[in-house]
């Protein structure tokens, strides 16, 4: 086993063709000669996770605690009740059974209720008029048997269940160190491996609608959209065989920040979305596009702005992601914009750019202190930067109403 660690540079290591592929491509590393045949130092990227090459496993670990990257995980998912796998995770010390622990957790809270049925429609043959009776197809026929119709039916063959099933899926692909972990996921498996597969999970995950019917399965589908967006990519290995799972730590981290200003500020996902690509330009022809990581505007009026770096800061901020961050609240004709580091100094530093009346606030998460201090932090900052944004009530997940904003408990 090669186990290596984000952005800290290895020892000399002598790696085949198809770790060193799997190497860039699955975790952004880089290489330096170290002068001696054909050893090499690698430096991974911001990419965690576990990757079996040929039976051989690369895991790379993150600078910090491996349950704080579940954590941030199970909040993006569902920040009302995160911390009802933090047990089960506090102790994890690898990724990849973090990850399906908590799937696997996700699963039984739904199924739990039973699994979801609905009304969907199908296309068949049949010896008899069903539903309707699909004309163009039938009239291209020579016989008059069998009929082509079209139906509903009733059942639990819908895509909420497929896209668990190709989730699950995905995860028996990778590699438990736990052989408990490993038959409960089977177990759920068993579960969801009868419905029809879906080839593209994620995209329909993207385009699905939420509504009653469906709202108890959220969790586990946001989870379920974690999880296939860190889908290994296919890599030519020549021939070798490639599993395993991954984690991009600046997605993550910016998720996580996202999910928890949306919670603090009690704003829809309408009003503060995970993106603005095609709704923010930079200048009069509209054609230099900006897309900041944090943006909320209500009712067409920008209230907010910000960008998420998972990078390590001193304080003043990078004059890059300063200069980003300018461009933002010029385009959205806001007099602030909030800079957010995963590491640094916890006092907040403004710079008010000269000739304008533009501030720029840099603020830092301390991602190694508990969970509930890293959410205070987040609060803090939603609570003092996002002042004046207001956001109707309405009802929380568990159907009370959402007087107040959310406080740490």
């Amino acid at each position: 086993m090669l186990t290596l660690t984000e952005w800290d540079q290895s020892g000399p290591l002598s790696v085949t063709t198809a770790q060193r592929r799997v190497l860039e491509d699955s975790f952004s590393a880089s290489f330096k000669s170290c002068g001696t045949g054909d050893h090499v130092q690698v430096t991974p990227g911001s990419v965690v996770g576990t990757v079996s090459v040929g039976g051989i496993s690369i895991v790379v670990r993150p600078k910090i605690p491996i349950d704080r990257v579940l954590f941030m995980t199970a909040f993006t998912a569902d920040p009302y009740h995160w911390d009802d796998a933090w047990s089960s995770i506090s102790s994890v010390d690898n990724l990849v059974d973090g990850v399906i622990g908590l799937f696997v957790r996700a699963c039984r809270t739904v199924t739990a209720r039973g699994l979801l049925r609905s009304y969907r429609s199908t296309v068949s043959d049949l010896r008899y008029v069903k539903g309707r009776v699909r004309w163009p197809t039938q009239a291209t026929r020579q016989q008059p048997i069998p009929i082509a119709v079209t139906y509903q039916v009733h059942d639990d063959d819908i895509v909420e269940n497929q896209i668990i099933r190709e989730t699950l899926k995905l995860l028996r692909a990778t590699t438990s160190s736990n052989p408990s972990l490993a038959l409960e996921l089977h177990s759920v498996w068993l579960q969801f491996r009868d419905f029809a597969p879906l080839p593209d999970a994620l995209a329909t995950l993207t385009k699905l609608p939420w509504t009653r019917r469906n709202e108890h399965y959220r969790p586990v589908l946001e989870l379920a959209r974690i999880i296939l967006e860190n889908k290994l990519p296919n890599i030519d290995t020549g021939g070798v065989p490639v599993m395993g799972f991954t984690l991009k730590l600046p997605r993550v981290f910016e998720s996580f920040v996202r999910a928890c200003l949306r919670h603090y500020s009690g704003l829809s996902e309408h009003e503060f979305p995970d993106s603005w690509s095609k709704s923010l330009k930079l200048d009069e022809g509209n054609t230099v596009s900006l897309n900041p990581d944090l943006g909320i505007r209500v009712n067409a009026a920008w209230k907010f702005v910000g960008d998420v770096k998972y990078k390590r800061d001193d304080g003043p901020g990078k004059n890059a992601d300063l200069y980003q961050l300018l461009a933002y609240a010029t385009a959205t004709q806001l007099s602030s914009a909030t800079l957010i580091y995963a590491h640094g100094p916890s006092s907040v530093r403004t710079h008010v750019v000269r000739h304008t009346d533009v501030s720029i606030k840099v603020r830092h998460i301390e991602l190694q202190k508990p969970p509930k201090d890293v959410l205070g932090q987040l609060q803090t900052i939603a609570l003092e930067d996002l002042q004046g944004v207001s956001a109707p009530k309405r009802a929380t997940r568990d159907g009370s109403r959402n007087l107040d904003r959310p406080r740490i408990q």
